[in-house]
């Protein structure tokens, strides 16, 4: 595969929720042999482009979802409040807690959707989410330079 192919592939996976780094750091440097510092950039740059969109237009596009689901439902039913899990998730780490922890334990993308629409300013959700994916990016790029040394050591035998 020619190399342009191979970094477009790593970049638009990355915007992928729950795929992101995850998926795109090991099969860059194993499969395509990138050096673990290409791997990350790209992978990273890929994954802020996706949460910066989410941060931009998350507000707008929950107002629109919002506003067709009233729209097409048969009751009139006030609006529901804030989950409960997330408002206390929310209240114990605050904002960059819940952007930062959110790209390790779930997805960036879908926490930087939720916390965006909760009023946070933009550029400390973007920030911090993305502060985030590169902590798992370098821990995944670390990873797969560990396992393809172990991999092709124990091969070699």
């Amino acid at each position: 595969m020619d190399l342009f192919l191979q970094c477009l592939f790593v970049f638009f996976v990355s915007m992928v929720p729950f795929l992101e780094v995850f998926i795109t750091v090991p099969t860059a440097i194993i499969v395509f042999n990138f050096p673990p510092i290409v791997a990350l950039i790209i992978a990273i740059l890929g994954n802020a482009t996706s949460v910066l969109i989410i941060v931009l237009f998350g507000g707008e596009m929950n107002k629109l979802f919002n506003t067709i689901y009233h729209k097409f439902r048969k009751q009139n039913k006030p609006p529901k409040k804030m989950n409960t899990r997330v408002k206390k998730t929310f209240d114990r780490f605050g904002a960059t807690g819940v952007c930062f922890l959110s790209s390790i334990l779930i997805s960036s993308q879908v926490g930087a959707g939720t916390i965006s629409t909760l009023g946070v300013s933009k550029r400390q959700v973007f920030i911090w989410t993305n502060l985030g994916v590169s902590s798992v990016a370098i821990v995944m790029a670390t990873l797969s330079v560990v396992a393809e040394g172990l991999v092709s050591s124990l091969v070699n035998l």
